[in-house]
């Protein structure tokens, strides 16, 4: 039985690790097709040969195509979204656990219905009613429609359906009052929830093309659609740009992951368990 459980661990790290080169595979590409020479064919390029060519393209990248420009309007506006819907998420969360109101179960079944709407089915509805706001072109006009979230309602319900009513109710004879409830009691118990979804959404957002490319025009610079723009043929830049932008591209979401891995696999696990 040792012996079987020792293969079976071998085996499993053995196949998280080929899963994870797998994955790293093209970052690690892009990674030695910026940092190697001009001279190298970039489609035999495996390992990097030259660090200051690599900074020099990375260089050209930002002050050519506007990669850092677009990175910072990007790190705008899916940050303020993010924290928008860890607000609106948080609260429905709360009101639907909690909470008996008419109609609840038909509200809830349409919140978890529009989860299965595919984005290209309202964007043109979506983008007349944002224009005629005058929030085209805007950071609360990008924002706003990507707040509504239900798959974070959905993972956020998970955390807090199994508290016990009698908290919630004993606060209440306590004086507490409605959201007072929410600030100091339910918000702090949601904690590993609110960074599963901090992390997903923000990797959702980070990658969100269609909806920016429609709503921005010169003011905000979504990094998808400079990227976007970069690889079209009618825009010629060196290749070994191109893949330094992407490269830049690809860092933010990265580090988020890396830094909130642990709490993002836990509130999983945790909301699949209670699921």
């Amino acid at each position: 039985m040792k012996r079987m459980k020792k293969r079976e661990k071998i085996l499993w790290v053995a196949l998280c690790g080929i899963w994870g080169l797998i994955c790293l595979f093209p970052i690690w590409i892009l990674f030695c097709g910026t940092f190697s020479k001009d001279t190298e064919n970039l489609v035999n390029v495996v390992l990097p040969s030259s660090f200051s060519n690599g900074v020099a393209k990375i260089t050209e990248a930002i002050q050519t195509v506007n990669i850092g420009a677009a990175t910072i309007d990007t790190l705008v506006y899916t940050g303020f979204t993010v924290l928008g819907i860890l607000i609106i998420s948080s609260l429905a969360a709360y009101e639907f656990t909690f909470y008996q109101f008419p109609g609840k179960k038909f509200l809830f079944g349409l919140v978890m219905v529009s989860m299965m709407l595919p984005q290209i089915l309202y964007i043109i509805p979506l983008y007349r009613m944002v224009y005629n706001m005058g929030l085209a072109d805007t950071l609360l006009g990008i924002s706003l429609p990507l707040m509504v979230s239900p798959l974070s309602i959905f993972i956020l319900m998970q955390f807090v359906e199994n508290l016990p009513r009698d908290l919630i109710e004993s606060a209440r004879i306590d004086g507490a009052g409605h959201f007072t409830i929410y600030l100091k009691i339910v918000l702090p118990l949601m904690r590993n929830g609110l960074l599963t979804v901090a992390v997903l959404m923000f990797m959702k957002v980070w990658g969100q093309y269609l909806w920016p490319s429609l709503i921005t025009a010169n003011k905000i610079r979504p990094i998808s659609v400079v990227i976007a723009n970069i690889l079209s043929p009618h825009y010629w830049v060196d290749s070994r740009v191109k893949i330094a932008a992407m490269l830049i591209a690809t860092l933010p979401p990265l580090l988020i992951y890396m830094f909130f891995q642990k709490y993002l696999i836990e509130g999983v696990t945790a909301s699949g368990v209670k699921g």
